[in-house]
Parts: structure tokens; sequence; C-alpha cells
């Protein structure tokens, strides 16, 4: 049973990969949303980067020295979740139960619905990792210097291919986390985009109050993530996987995304006390009854 599952599970992985390195089946339409274009999200957040370090990144250097230190603790610890360890955990193990998941034993409804949370999981997995290890490729090139680094460095120093922590600061790898973990969960659950955008943002401003950025760094840091994750989405939808482009241009879930409510139906329905109706006692009839009671008082 498990050699079957394994064996399945390279079969449905080797499609998948088929299906993402093939041609695109589709162009992205001529009214592609502006702010969906990752070389536009680029753009505006390098110019914006550019300005907040020329004009706020001293000022705001010296005010993180002074920050409380009885709130460095909660700081950190929402610094820590822009490692993006928790979300790569969580959709790694779950791409894993998906591919493994028994696919002949599933009606093709739930098939559907087991390679299409696959296909998000992979999706999510992809822009975290992907985007991190491309930020992290850039702010090693680049090589800035920290802002613990201010008294002895300033604000304006660069020091190139250094490949170092202490010169490794623009952009901010753990705000480019961030950026790609709202925006690939913000896609895939449009209705929770209210949560995770703020969320995200949260754990940039975090990386200032903990002074391991500057507000620039920070910055260009979520722009990289969230022009990561867009364009990995404009790279599924034009392959008919998880994403369409509606009416505007703008990226929506597909149409496949209904197979999610079958599969978490079916799942209810076999879970304990839960989707099983109590049937009522049947009730008696009094004439039977009586008609009971006389044979067996004619037997006694």
């Amino acid at each position: 049973m498990l050699g079957r599952s394994a064996d399945t599970g390279r079969r449905r992985m080797a499609g998948g990969l088929r299906c993402f390195f093939n041609t695109p089946t589709i162009k992205p339409p001529a009214n592609r949303a502006f702010l969906e274009r990752p070389i536009v999200i680029i753009a505006i957040f390098l110019a914006l980067s550019l300005l907040v370090m020329w004009t706020a990144d001293y000022p705001l250097g010296i005010w993180m020295k002074s920050f409380p230190a009885q709130l460095r603790g909660t700081a950190r610890w929402i610094s820590s979740l822009g490692t993006g360890l928790l979300v790569l955990s969580f959709s790694g193990a779950l791409l894993i139960f998906a591919i493994l998941a028994p696919a002949h034993k599933l009606r093709k409804s739930m098939r559907t619905g087991a390679d299409l949370i696959a296909t998000a999981a992979a999706f999510v997995f992809l822009a975290v990792a992907g985007g991190g290890l491309v930020d992290s490729l850039a702010k090693n090139i680049i090589g800035r210097a920290r802002p613990e680094l201010l008294d002895t460095n300033g604000a304006f120093s660069f020091r190139p291919f250094a490949f170092q922590a202490d010169f490794a600061s623009f952009p901010s790898g753990h705000s480019a986390t961030a950026g790609a973990m709202a925006m690939s969960l913000a896609l895939v659950f449009p209705r929770l985009r209210p949560l995770f955008i703020p969320v995200g943002v949260l754990i940039c401003l975090s990386r200032q109050w903990v002074g391991a950025h500057w507000a620039s760094d920070t910055l260009m840091g979520w722009g990289v993530g969230v022009a990561f994750a867009l364009g990995l989405a404009h790279a599924f939808a034009r392959r008919r996987l998880l994403f369409a482009y509606d009416a505007n241009g703008r990226l929506c879930p597909g149409e496949q995304y209904k197979a999610i409510l079958a599969v978490l139906r079916a799942l209810i329905r076999r879970m304990p006390f839960i989707g099983k109706k109590t049937l009522p006692a049947a009730k008696s009839c009094p004439a039977q009854a009586r008609l009971a009671s006389r044979a067996f008082e004619i037997r006694s």
C-alpha cells in the first residue's frame, strides 16, 4: 500500500512539474491590472525606498536606538514570523500529504480537489521560498551596512559582494518573506486579504523596531516579496493552474476552486459525530400494541 502511494505520488508530482514547465497555454490579458505587474511593483518600491533612504533613514535610525526596551521582546517575536518557517512547514507538509493521498480510492471530484490543494500549497511554498532566496542574493550583492553600524559607517555605507551579515541590509530578507507570504496567501484566500496584508506590514515594521533594518530596507524587501509572488501567480494563471483572469484583467481564483468545497463536504461527512443524522425512534401504533398483548395472553 505504501509502495502504491509512493508510486502514485511520483506520477502526480511529475505531472505537476510538466504542467508548470510546459509552454503557457494562454497569454496575459491586454488589460492586465497595473498594480499586479511585478515590474511596476519593483519600480514603485525602488523609487519609494530611494526617497526614504535619502530623507528619513538617518532620523529613523536615531529613533530606533531609543525604542522602549520593554517592547523589544514583543517586537522580536513579531519579527521572527518573517523567517517564513511556519508557512513553509505547513505548506510543505500539506503538499506532501496531498501528493501522497490515495487518488485511486477517491472520486473524481475529490481527486480534483486534492490536486487543487497540492497546487495551492506548492504555490505558497514556492512564493515564500523563492522570494526569500531572490532577496538574499540581492542584499548580499548590494552590501549595505545595517543600522547597528550607524556610528561607525553611517547611513549610506555600502560594501558590494561582501556576503557578510553586517553588510546585508538592503533589501530586508524578513520583509521580502513577509511580502511573499502576505501576497501569496491573499491570492489563495481572497476573503482573508484584510488579515494577511496588515500582518505582513507589521512584520516589516518590527524589523525597524529591533534595529535590524532601515526603513528603506523594509520597503524594498516588501516590494521584492510581493513582486515575486505576483510573478509566480501570473505564471500559474497562464498555465491554467489555480488562478485565472477576470474581465478587468485581475488575478482571481480559477473555476476549479469549487472542487475544494466538495472535498471539505466529503471530509466533514466522514468525521465522527458530524454529518450523521440520528434517526428518530419508531413510534409504536396503539392498535398493534393491543393485538400483541392479546396474542401473548392466548399463548399464556
